[in-house]
């Protein structure tokens, strides 16, 4: 039902017998993705596809590395392996499978991977795997990929409701708030209660609650600590475990060493934004919400995640101690630009946040203003000041200052 830009990539990496991992959150479209370029090359390629979820897939990989390695290559030409990181020493298992088409050419196969443990899955590839593999990152659907659908129920409040979860269009009214809650339910017995003892499980949830409700604020560690009733060291490491299940991204403070710039702080925001409404129990259409901003906000960093995949980028907020920031600064290539977005935005100028961030670094190189109504601007426009260019986009069109 939705193109995702990184099927063609992924079509593109068949000749190339690299090990190909896609990695990501739970529920994203990585199996779907990975079941897609199988069909489409089933039965014009000799290829396989093992899911170890299910049991007699992953009972096919208990054997010793030189069996499991030998069961793979006698598999086929084109090998898809859906949750690879359930496999023991499976970043050995690909390194030999490698090395040893590299000697041999007759010997080449490819492989198509993908796993949901950050932890795991970074384990493997450390290992063993340096310069034998290409890693994506799947995300949930940008705007685009979800528009993409041509779906007439399908707007684009919709997904600011609903978020970027494929699966949850499959269903309508109150089934895709039940589907939410569902997937919200199975990742914390799957993914994490696992890892945590049972007596932190209620702090944990309620520390999933407060990190919706304070999504794109700064926040300051101590203080969830004394409010959980629970050590520093233990949201650290509930947050690790977020982090590295690719259910929450971190954002680091942006700082030349200015003295009067937060140093060490982080803006948390959960991957999606119907996993978000979900915790928070509010599904309220967009004309009845207080929290446009923080919708708006994390859209756009979710775009910015999934086209930092693409370049030489990174990612940061900007902040002063007297409380002047900048949502997001975004560095490609070196080359700074600073990014605010607003629910709505009538004139040509800018915030006093962007101006203070452009008197401490004078050498941006852009300026762009993100937002979702306006009375004056329709869809995209740019302007001059001071020297430097400023773009006005729509949240909808954003991918048109970024091509």
């Amino acid at each position: 039902m939705f193109k995702r830009s990184l099927e063609q990539v992924l079509i593109e990496d068949i000749n190339d017998f690299k090990i190909s991992i896609v990695f990501g959150p739970r529920q994203v479209g990585k199996s779907y993705l990975l079941n897609l370029i199988f069909n489409k090359n089933f039965p014009h390629k000799k290829s396989h596809f093992f899911d170890l979820e299910q049991t007699h897939d992953l009972l096919e990989f208990s054997g010793s590395p030189a069996e499991i390695q030998e069961r793979i290559t006698k598999a086929g030409k084109l090998i898809f392996i859906d949750e690879f990181h359930y496999i023991k020493n499976a970043g050995k298992i690909f390194k030999a499978i490698y090395d040893l088409a590299k000697r041999f050419p007759k010997k080449q196969i490819k492989i198509f991977a993908s796993g949901s443990s950050s932890i795991e899955i970074h384990k493997h590839i450390k290992e063993s795997m340096a310069g034998r593999v290409w890693t994506y990152q799947l995300m949930p659907l940008t705007l685009d990929e979800y528009l993409s659908a041509n779906r007439a129920d399908l707007t684009i409040d919709e997904y600011f409701i609903y978020g970027g979860l494929p699966e949850v269009y499959d269903y309508v009214g109150s089934k895709r708030e039940l589907y939410l809650n569902q997937i919200l339910e199975t990742y914390i017995q799957k993914d994490i209660k696992s890892m945590i003892k049972e007596e932190n499980i209620t702090a944990f949830n309620k520390l999933l609650f407060m990190l919706a409700e304070y999504q794109g604020q700064v926040v300051v560690r101590s203080a969830l600590a004394n409010d959980l009733r629970v050590s520093s060291q233990t949201v650290d490491r509930y947050l690790e475990l977020l982090e590295n299940t690719f259910t929450l991204y971190a954002l680091s403070s942006f700082s030349t060493n200015i003295s009067n710039e937060l140093k060490k702080s982080k803006k948390y925001y959960l991957y999606d934004l119907g996993v978000r409404n979900a915790l928070l129990k509010n599904f309220k259409p967009l004309s009845a919400r207080k929290d446009l901003g923080t919708i708006y906000e994390t859209y756009v960093l979710h775009y910015l995640m999934s086209i930092k995949n693409k370049a030489n980028s990174s990612l940061f907020f900007w902040r002063t101690a007297k409380g002047l920031e900048v949502d997001f600064v975004y560095l490609q290539n070196q080359e700074i630009t600073a990014i605010e977005v607003k629910h709505r935005y009538d004139q040509k100028v800018l915030t006093p946040s962007l101006e203070a961030f452009l008197r401490a670094y004078p050498h941006t190189k852009r300026v762009i203003i993100v937002f979702k109504e306006s009375k004056k601007f329709d869809s995209y426009e740019e302007f001059e000041y001071r020297g430097y260019k400023v773009s006005l986009v729509r949240v909808d069109v954003l991918d048109s200052v970024f091509d």
